[in-house]
């Protein structure tokens, strides 16, 4: 009995042991070995047991189970691990049964096999290795049920049902101590190498929270339907996710925004904090202000209804104020918190609980700060904007920037009282006026008022207000008989403002402009200031670009982020660019936020397509990209005096019609310097139209008869003439007809025909157009909305140009709802900031500029070229730093605008070129190969030749650069073949083949010095040129031999002569007779010459030597002969390898 409690307590503990590591409560890692258990023995003397097994799970590991049977039984050996992730996952099993010789004791080797990520190290096809807490090899036995009620059958429960088991716990071969893994398989070699870079980098995750700020920097909300569009994704993280998903139905979430409000909404509804979901419709939660000053909040609940409650709390104007919004399930709680103009602090809460619980997923659809194409925006500011997505009982909401935003409330609230005490000078100057002017009648008791009763004081304002505003008073007293001759108004005050502006600028400009004296510079900031808050808010951006650029004074980035605010604020288009600009690179302090960007560009984009109307606006022209360093530009802007307007003029007089046409685009619009005139516009476009020779010319004055735009309407003859040109195959006039006809015909199908016809010959407004039809499902070949392919041809028209098709997708890209169309805010950006740029006023500004330079007037020039690089604006930017280099305002001024004009999109070439010199020459050659090589795509001939120096000098060059430059990747490998392919690409650039160029000369070079290298490592040609060498040497040899030859000869000769001069004076004498005798005896031989003795033997000595040096003049003449054959074949060789 003893015995069998003894056997019963071991089977028990056994069996514990089991279950145990099974349920796998310590997780700790088994690093020692563990015993068998004690043999277990059943009843009936049933009995399993390992006689051999491993001690660590290694590959071709083996059990030995010696067990016995007592009756027909399943004997089955199991592996089962448990992993971090996993717990009793069996990795093994092999089972068998036994049904003879039952009785008798039994011996089974077992061969084990483990998983390979549990015995083998990490390798390309396995990357995940095992890292096992317990690997356990268990063997269990079990009687066949007779009865088959299904205990016999294999599986996990056939351990627990087993009558007698033991087990035993392996080791773990640690990661770095494990064999690899024998190939099975091969590998291609691009990829085995880039697991063998990468395999050893330690990947690490960012840290996932539920915190999100929304806005960590001001944003201006101008009380448009322009806003920041916010979107959410899921949760890596799988308990953050988990906890947001049964959040749905039951939501925790907190919110924190930061508002300053500068009026309440001026409709009965203005967006604080919108969410939009994925079918269009208001979700939780949506924060609106209302007409009346106070907060409405509106959820949407589980049950589909839409509730809202009011917080009966009127929220202060000119101060910053907080809401805190908790919603936990039903309830609802909004803390509004502000300080008081006295220094306290103003807190308000509003609970509210819905009868449903409330709805709520934040990745569905979209957020909106502010307004956007539903409902306008507040008239303010908002500040950081925090949100919980999973709620919290508190917000850490910190109101940041500190300085910027308390230097925003001070300078609106110095505006204010500045508007304010301008308002109060105005209304006594008003007072005093019709008490003093006699043609106006009184009542007789107003009359007994002015006699008797006290007099009214209408300065209203304190003497330090007179003295802090001193510089608004001064203006307005010198304004004093032009604000007394007529009513006031604002629009008065606000061209006074713009007048103001342009003399300041002016003033700075005559004092020097940069590098004046500080007192001279705070007052003329303190006028632009007044300006600003007078209306013109142009002038705000300017005090924004010389705090932010330092022209003049200090850099200071909170206070040119404060103007640039107050700027953007009012709606003013330059501020807006300027904001757009700077958030889309994060430039000067300002974050790099493409949705911030876009809510600025959109403002603009829609101002730009609303401009593009108002032709007669006087104030506004096209964006003229003239680049003040190139002669040929300026000579084009040069306006009515200049020699090509006169000459256009001249040939259109005479009948011209391209000259016709080109003058009247440049009354019409106003360019090249010419002022605007619609009225001569239009009688040029009539005269060269009416030709009826020319379909541009057709379709240009038709569509003004069909408009009416500086002409009385015409619709009989303007479509008469879009019907010719579009027959004679003008695109713009089938655009035209298309317009025609969906507007006055009223015939959606012929104007769809002539939109598509439009749009397949590359018209931009046809494309747009379709895209209009497909928009409002109007179409009659395809009825019914179809709002992608709407979307798909406002793209592309956009891509051509179009700004309100630029507008349209970029609204779509920004919120991401179309189907098949993926949320892209840059691409918006992109698309808006080129269509932004051709806005009206702009160009206008961009004239001023101009003129102000083409008059001599640079430091004027330069500080509104400043003014419009501050907006992103690229040939602005060019300028800007041309003028810092020649007005010699420091290098920091010069550098900056250039390397501003680098961030754009598109940037010009002279400052890719101009930032590539300036990073050469300071060393750092990355960046300058970097800039020399996106000149070189855009087809710089210097950034070409550039890029071929520094390959010369070892430098290496992208491969993606080369690859876009068609280099072949075979020649990439070659240095001489990367530069002489780039120097051939320079010459394709170059617009004019001078063979002097620099280009040239260096081609010229590299190929000298490549038919050298070929001629030179060439055997044949090699031994020709050391014969040549050999020939030339023969050659020298011969000249030598030939000059000798001749010294000789006449040396000889001067010996000959000599002696026969001094035999004839001996013998002159004695001859004198028979000499006489000889000459008439010479004469009588009639032309025949008789030779004296002398003669003869001249003549035989010169005969004699000429056949002594006869066979060496040959030999060095053949020298000479084969000498220029050679040379003649070495040259011909060595050009063939130059060409």
């Amino acid at each position: 009995m003893t015995a069998w409690r003894s056997s019963s307590f071991v089977s028990g503990v056994a069996l514990c042991a089991a279950v145990l590591s099974l349920i796998h409560c310590d997780v700790s890692k088994h690093t020692t070995n563990s015993p068998s258990p004690a043999l277990e023995r059943s009843q009936h003397g049933d009995f399993v047991q390992f006689d051999s097994a491993p001690d660590t799970a290694v590959v071709e590991s083996s059990v030995q189970v010696n067990y016995k049977c007592t009756k027909a039984c399943r004997v089955g050996v199991e592996v089962v691990l448990s992993t971090p992730r996993t717990i009793g996952f069996v990795s093994f099993r092999r089972t068998w049964t036994h049904v003879t010789k039952v009785g008798e004791t039994r011996t089974r080797t077992i061969e084990l096999a483990f998983p390979p990520a549990l015995v083998y190290k990490r390798d390309f096809f396995m990357r995940g290795p095992m890292d096992a807490h317990n690997v356990m090899v268990r063997a269990w036995l079990v009687h066949l049920d007779e009865d088959g009620d299904g205990s016999s059958k294999v599986g996990i429960g056939q351990y627990h049902q087993s009558l007698v088991r033991t087990f035993k716990f392996l080791q773990v071969v640690p990661l770095s101590e494990r064999p690899a893994q024998p190939r099975t398989r091969s590998v291609a070699w691009g990829a085995e190498l880039m697991w063998n870079v990468t395999k050893d980098r330690i990947e690490q995750c960012s840290p996932e929270s539920d915190v999100v700020d929304l806005l960590v920097f001001p944003f201006a909300s101008t009380g448009e339907k322009y806003g920041v569009i916010r979107t959410f994704s899921t949760f890596i993280n799988r308990e953050l996710e988990t906890a947001r998903l049964r959040a749905k139905e039951q939501p925790r979430l907190a919110l924190s925004v930061w508002l300053y409000l500068l009026d309440w909404c001026n409709q009965k509804f203005c967006a604080i904090l919108r969410h939009v979901n994925e079918h269009r419709k208001y979700g939780a939660p949506l924060i609106m202000l209302k007409d009346s000053g106070e907060v409405v909040v509106q959820m949407c609940l589980v049950s589909g209804e839409e509730k809202a409650f009011t917080a009966h709390s009127l929220l202060p104007l000119r101060t910053w104020i907080r809401l805190d919004l908790f919603i936990n399930d039903s309830k609802a709680k909004l803390k509004i918190t502000y300080e008081k103009p006295t220094g306290d602090v103003m807190e308000a809460q509003h609970t509210y609980e819905y009868q449903n619980s409330v709805l709520h997923n934040d990745t569905s659809g979209y957020f909106v700060i502010g307004g956007d194409i539903y409902m306008p925006g507040i008239l303010g500011y908002f500040g950081p904007i925090r949100y919980h997505r999973l709620g919290a009982e508190q917000v850490v909401n910190p109101l940041s920037p500190a300085r910027t935003l308390k230097l925003l409330d001070e300078a609106h609230t110095e505006c204010e009282e500045m508007r304010w005490v301008t308002s109060g000078f105005l209304y006594a100057l008003q007072d005093g006026r019709v008490r003093h002017n006699n043609d106006v009648c009184e009542s007789y008791y107003e009359g007994l008022r002015r006699t008797f009763a006290q007099p009214r004081c209408t300065q209203t304002w304190s003497w330090d207000q007179q003295v802090k505003y001193g510089a608004a008073l001064k203006i307005l007293r010198t304004q004093e008989e032009e604000l007394n001759s007529g009513l006031w108004s604002s629009r008065r005050i606000l061209l006074l403002s713009q007048q103001l502006f342009q003399d300041v600028v002016r003033g700075l400009s005559e004092v020097g402009g940069v590098g004046v004296g500080p007192e001279v510079v705070s007052s003329l900031l303190e006028l632009l200031q007044v300006c600003s808050c007078w209306g013109h808010h142009q002038a705000s951006l300017m005090l924004a670009t010389l705090h932010l650029a330092g022209l003049g004074l200090p850099v200071d980035q909170e206070k040119g982020h404060v103007y640039s605010l107050m700027g953007g604020l009012r709606d003013e288009r330059l501020s807006l660019l300027h904001l757009g600009y700077k958030h889309m690179q994060g430039l000067d302090g300002f974050p790099k936020d493409q949705d911030v960007a876009y809510g600025y560009y959109a403002n603009v984009g829609r101002q730009t397509s609303i401009d593009r109307d108002k032709i007669q606006d006087s104030e506004q022209s096209i964006t003229e990209h003239v680049r003040v360093t190139n002669a040929e530009e300026l000579q084009m802007q040069a306006g009515e005096e200049g020699d090509v307007v006169q000459f256009l003029r001249l040939q259109a007089e005479r009948g011209h019609i391209e000259s016709q046409k080109t003058l009247a685009r440049m009354l019409f619009w106003g360019s090249n310097g010419v002022t605007k005139n619609i009225s001569e516009a239009v009688k040029w476009h009539a005269r060269s139209a009416l030709e009826m020779t020319d379909a541009t010319a057709m379709y240009d004055y038709g569509i003004l008869l069909l408009k009416g735009t500086g002409v009385k309407k015409n619709r009989t003859l303007g479509l008469k003439l879009l019907q010719t040109a579009a027959d004679m195959g003008a695109v713009t006039a089938l655009n035209g007809l298309g317009w025609y006809y969906s507007t006055t015909g009223k015939d959606d199908r012929k104007a769809v025909y002539y939109f598509d016809l439009a749009a397949q010959n590359g018209s931009k407004d046809g494309v747009f157009n379709l895209g209009v039809y497909h928009l409002n499902g109007a179409n009659p070949d395809t009825p019914g909305k179809n709002e992608t392919a709407a979307f798909q041809c406002f793209l592309k028209a956009g891509q051509l140009g179009h700004v309100e098709g630029a507008v349209e997708a970029a609204s779509s890209l920004s919120r991401g709802l179309l189907a098949g169309v993926r949320r892209d805010p840059e691409k918006a950006v992109i698309l808006l900031k080129e269509v932004s740029e051709r806005n009206g006023h702009l160009g206008y500004t961009v004239r001023e500029a101009l003129k102000a330079y083409q008059r001599g007037s640079w430091d004027e020039a330069l500080l509104k070229y400043a003014m419009l690089a501050e907006t992103g604006l690229v040939v602005a930017q060019n300028n800007a730093a041309h003028l810092c280099e020649v007005l010699k305002h420091g290098t920091s001024c010069q550098w900056r605008y250039h390397n501003y004009s680098t961030y754009n999109y598109a940037p010009h070439e002279s400052g890719l070129l101009k930032m590539g010199d300036h990073y050469s020459a300071v060393g750092d050659m990355v960046k300058a190969i970097a800039l020399y090589s996106r000149a070189a795509l855009q087809g710089s001939p210097q950034g070409i030749y550039n890029l071929a120096v520094f390959t010369e000098e070892g430098y290496s060059i992208p491969w993606n650069v080369l690859a876009q430059m068609q280099i072949p990747a075979e020649a990439q490998l070659n240095k001489r073949a990367v530069v002489e392919i780039l120097l051939l690409r320079c010459r394709e650039f170059e617009g004019e083949k001078d063979d002097m160029s620099p280009c040239a000369l260096a081609l010229f070079g590299v190929q000298v010095r490549k038919a050298w290298w070929d001629f030179t490592h060439s055997t044949m040609q090699l031994t020709l040129a050391w014969w040549t060498l050999a020939v030339l040497l023969l050659f020298v040899l011969g000249i030598g031999i030939q000059s000798a030859l001749s010294y000789c000869s006449a040396a000889h000769m001067g010996r000959l002569s000599n002696g026969s001069s001094e035999r004839q004076r001996e013998s002159d004498a004695a001859n004198q007779v028979n000499w006489e005798r000889v000459l008439d005896a010479a004469a009588h031989q009639r032309g025949r010459q008789v030779p004296s003795v002398l003669t003869h033997l001249e003549q035989n000595g010169r005969s004699s030597m000429i056949q002594n040096g006869r066979p060496l003049r040959e030999a060095a003449d053949l020298v000479i002969m084969v000498t220029g054959v050679y040379v003649c074949a070495l040259c011909t060789m060595f050009i063939s390898h130059l060409f």
